[in-house]
């Protein structure tokens, strides 16, 4: 029988995919970065954001897996997609001597919308459900998918005003964890938990972002002096 719920994610999963390829590409033509390097890239980043979002759905359900590693069958994870990447990336960067700022400076702004993207497939598969307030079920799903297509568009009109620098991308991890954070007391496998794992990490990237707005304040100040 055709599951129509699960078809639509995977075409939204595919979608985000295909629109992160698309962005990259455009912005790219900013930086001193060739196609052949892009193509390179792109296949470093896709390698670590399904292999990051698999391990980490593993890590996340290991008992409920009893320990079984099925790699076809595991769910996606938004914050393992995104370490992953940022490692091949990483590893891009050492193997080639690329720049990781430029690097991130591509990359990054595509995080949210595909994160966003993600989370409309989400809704119809009915998966990360919102939880129920007078018997109505909170669209958790379509709120992060509101939240984070709006900080996509505040990282590209600043690409597109050619303002992007490490505070935007602190600001902008910012935004995301705190975002993720916040939302997360609003799915429904949130109740009964203090503190999830995905807030745990939110927390380490809200951290990370604030650590990089301040540093590129201290390199605006002794640049000025």
């Amino acid at each position: 029988m055709f599951d129509i719920t699960t078809h639509f994610y995977s075409i939204m999963i595919l979608l985000s995919l295909i629109v992160n390829i698309i962005i990259a590409m455009l912005i790219s033509k900013k930086y001193s970065v060739s196609k052949k390097e892009m193509i390179c890239l792109l296949l470093y980043e896709n390698v670590g954001i399904i292999g990051g979002a698999k391990l980490f759905t593993f890590i996340q359900k290991y008992e409920e897996l009893d320990g079984q590693f099925d790699f076809i069958s595991l769910g996606l994870t938004a914050y393992g997609g995104i370490i992953g990447a940022l490692l091949f990336l990483l590893l891009f960067s050492f193997q080639f001597k690329k720049s990781f700022k430029e690097i991130l400076y591509i990359f990054m702004p595509s995080i949210p919308l595909m994160y966003g993207i993600s989370k409309i497939g989400c809704y119809f598969a009915s998966c990360c459900a919102g939880i129920e307030i007078n018997t109505y079920i909170f669209p958790v799903q379509i709120i992060e998918a509101i939240v984070f297509i709006l900080i996509f568009i505040y990282m590209l009109a600043k690409h597109d005003k050619n303002q992007f620098d490490l505070k935007t991308l602190g600001i902008s991890a910012v935004l995301c964890g705190s975002s993720k954070f916040m939302l997360d007391y609003f799915r429904y496998s949130h109740i009964g938990i203090v503190l999830s794992f995905n807030q745990i990490i939110s927390i380490i990237v809200i951290i990370i972002g604030v650590i990089v707005i301040i540093f590129k304040k201290l390199l605006l100040q002794n640049t000025i002096h």
